[in-house]
C-alpha cells in the first residue's frame, strides 16, 4: 500500500470545493512512525458543513455509523470524514511541486516537521488559499486549509482541518474495538 496520509489530505482539501486537480508540496521528507494511520477531516464551505460519509443517505447503516463514530472516538479523532492508510516507511516524502491547468502550489517548510502551502488558481476557480501542516512526535499530524475565491461567478470560502494519528504497527489488523468491515471501507 502506498504511503499517502498527508498527500490524501492535500488532495481532499484542494478537491473538496471543485475538481481542481490535486495539490502538491515541495519535496520534503518528514519522519513518521510506520504502521496504520487514521485520519479525520472536517470543514465548511461558504459557512455550511462539508458532508461526510456519515451524512450520505444509504452509505452506512445506523449500526455502521454508530460503530464508526465510536471507533474514531476511541482513536482520539472526531468522526468527520474518516480514513485509514498504511505508512510502510519511517519517512514520508511530501509530493513535489506541481501545477494543474488551473492552480499552482508553493510549499514553504518552516522546519523538518512543518510548513505552509500556498495555492493560487486562475482557471474556472479564481482565488487562492493557504494551508499549514505539522507532524508531531512521528505519531500525529495536522493539515489545515483556508481557501477563498470564485467559481463560475459564485463566491467560495472553504476551511478544512484534517487530523492524522498513528494507530498501531500492524496494518493488516483492525484497530482494537473497530469492526473489521469498517476498516475495509476506510482503508485507502
Amino acid at each position: 500500500m502506498k504511503p499517502n496520509f498527508l498527500r490524501a489530505g492535500v488532495a481532499v482539501a484542494a478537491g473538496a470545493a471543485l475538481t481542481w486537480g490535486t495539490g502538491a508540496a515541495q519535496a520534503q521528507t518528514v519522519n513518521v512512525k510506520p504502521g496504520l494511520w487514521a485520519s479525520s477531516s472536517a470543514g465548511t464551505m461558504n459557512g455550511k458543513k462539508l458532508p461526510t460519509i456519515l451524512d450520505i443517505n444509504g452509505a452506512l447503516t445506523a449500526q455502521q455509523k454508530s460503530a464508526l463514530v465510536a471507533g474514531m472516538q476511541q482513536l482520539g479523532l472526531p468522526a468527520g470524514s474518516p480514513s485509514l492508510s498504511c505508512q510502510e516507511s519511517g519517512t514520508f516524502e511530501l509530493p513535489k511541486p506541481q501545477s494543474t491547468e488551473q492552480c499552482t502550489f508553493q510549499v514553504s517548510p518552516s522546519d523538518s516537521t512543518s510548513g505552509s502551502i500556498q495555492m493560487s488558481c486562475n482557471g474556472q476557480l479564481k482565488g487562492g488559499g493557504l494551508g499549514t501542516y505539522k507532524v508531531t512526535g512521528k505519531t500525529s499530524a495536522t493539515l489545515g486549509w483556508k481557501l477563498e475565491g470564485t467559481a463560475q461567478g459564485m463566491p467560495i470560502k472553504m476551511e478544512q482541518t484534517t487530523v492524522y494519528k498513528w494507530v498501531q504497527d500492524d496494518c493488516s489488523q483492525a484497530p482494537k474495538g473497530m469492526d473489521p468491515a469498517l476498516v475495509e471501507l476506510l482503508l485507502k
